[in-house]
């Protein structure tokens, strides 16, 4: 019977092969010395298994029967077997307290998973080698002639772990005895930095820029407060509707999320005060919506102004016929809106007006803490997009230096 160790990121793994399936074991150890006795036990084992000295209980887990030397160290619990289509499902349906655009994510990670692997495989036969074949499968698939990265394989896979881990506490399954950093998976080149209209067309001026690195170029894209200004004119001059022109420009003079546009209810606005509470999914998961206070532009102020004189009722402050509007139907508007222009057709979704206030207000010298407070929760890597945005305060500390 094969018996095989390997050492992934400085631990000791054991894989071993029994009546023709496959099992991996983590040694939990980094000592090589620690990891030949554990091994030399599992190895005895299959041996007496192999040649008829001991046979495998009835009932037994072969896994853990094989690891303890072929001794039940407990009563084997009868586990409940979930698929993993019945994983995606539950499992999805139970984040309750997250945004439902990340709950969109986790069924599509999930629904890959189940694709891939077999929707009606127990989540109880897998291992690290299925596992690792996933993802060696995943990095082949191709969207729109692009494979699947390695960042976007690796965020499926610790979709995976969650959801695996989750059902675990519920006896559902055995607990994964896999790291994601154990998966071998391509080095990704990380998000660029911002960039501006200008930037971007000197990169493509040059040449030999592929059509996938021209769409990677667009996705750094970052309007200036000008560029902003302009693009506003644009949607007032061609929106057809006022809540059109306001759901525009709530993103682009507040930098909030898409979906803290749609959830916003008219009780959050105060134009006369000049504020408006922005209703959170992502800053604290244990609780349904926190706020966030944002000043009012005045530009924003006046267009919010003109809609709310208009609006048709409801308690949704960006709406078209009084219901909430999903993310969806705002990301379709938004390209409906853009796609005849030859230069607003580049902005890629809600996401670029996002980022274009936090690369203005960094451009501007403005405090990172109040540049998080607008913007809500923040990751550093996201804050390193833009810091270089920021040559005042640098400057005057490297001034400083001699």
């Amino acid at each position: 019977m094969k018996c095989f160790v390997r050492v992934v990121n400085g631990n000791y793994h054991v894989g071993f092969e029994y009546a023709g399936k496959q099992y991996t074991h983590s040694l939990r150890t980094k000592s090589k010395k620690e990891a030949d006795v554990r091994v030399g036990v599992i190895r005895d084992t299959l041996y007496r298994l192999e040649s008829g000295t001991l046979e495998i209980p009835p009932g037994a887990d072969v896994k853990s029967f094989v690891v303890a030397g072929g001794k039940i160290v407990e009563a084997p619990k009868p586990i409940e077997s979930i698929t993993l289509e019945r994983l995606r499902d539950e499992y999805s349906d139970a984040r309750i307290g997250v945004e439902s655009n990340t709950r969109k994510t986790i069924r599509i990670h999930l629904n890959h998973v189940a694709k891939i692997l077999g929707a009606s495989t127990s989540l109880r036969t897998l291992g690290l080698v299925d596992v690792e074949r996933y993802a060696k499968l995943r990095l082949r698939k191709k969207r729109n002639g692009k494979p699947t990265s390695g960042y976007t394989t690796k965020k499926e896979l610790r979709t995976l772990k969650l959801a695996w881990s989750w059902a675990a506490e519920r006896g559902l399954a055995q607990p994964p005895d896999w790291e994601v950093g154990s998966i071998s998976l391509p080095k990704d080149r990380g998000r660029e930095p911002f960039r501006t209209f200008d930037q971007i067309a000197k990169i493509l001026s040059r040449g030999g820029v592929s059509p996938e690195e021209e769409d990677r170029l667009w996705e750094t894209l970052y309007c200036d407060s000008r560029q902003v200004g302009e693009l506003l004119d644009y949607v007032e001059a061609t929106a057809p509707s006022p809540w059109i022109v306001a759901m525009v420009a709530f993103v682009a003079l507040t930098g909030c999320r898409r979906s803290e546009m749609c959830r916003s209810r008219l009780e959050d606005w105060d134009l006369e005060a000049g504020t408006v509470r922005i209703r959170e999914k992502k800053r604290d998961t244990s609780r349904d919506v926190t706020f966030r206070e944002i000043d009012v532009h005045p530009r924003l102020k006046q267009i919010v102004a003109t809609w709310f004189a208009a609006h048709p009722g409801g308690p949704w402050a960006i709406s078209q016929d009084g219901t909430e509007l999903n993310v969806d139907q705002a990301t379709d508007h938004l390209a409906r809106l853009l796609r005849d222009d030859p230069r607003w057709s580049k902005i890629r979704g809600f996401h670029t007006l996002r980022h274009s206030v936090a690369s203005i207000l960094a451009s501007k010298g403005v405090d990172q803490r109040y540049i998080d407070r607008v913007l809500g929760h923040q990751t550093e890597a996201m804050r390193r997009r833009y810091q270089h945005l920021m040559p005042r305060g640098v400057k005057a500390a490297i001034d400083e230096l001699l």
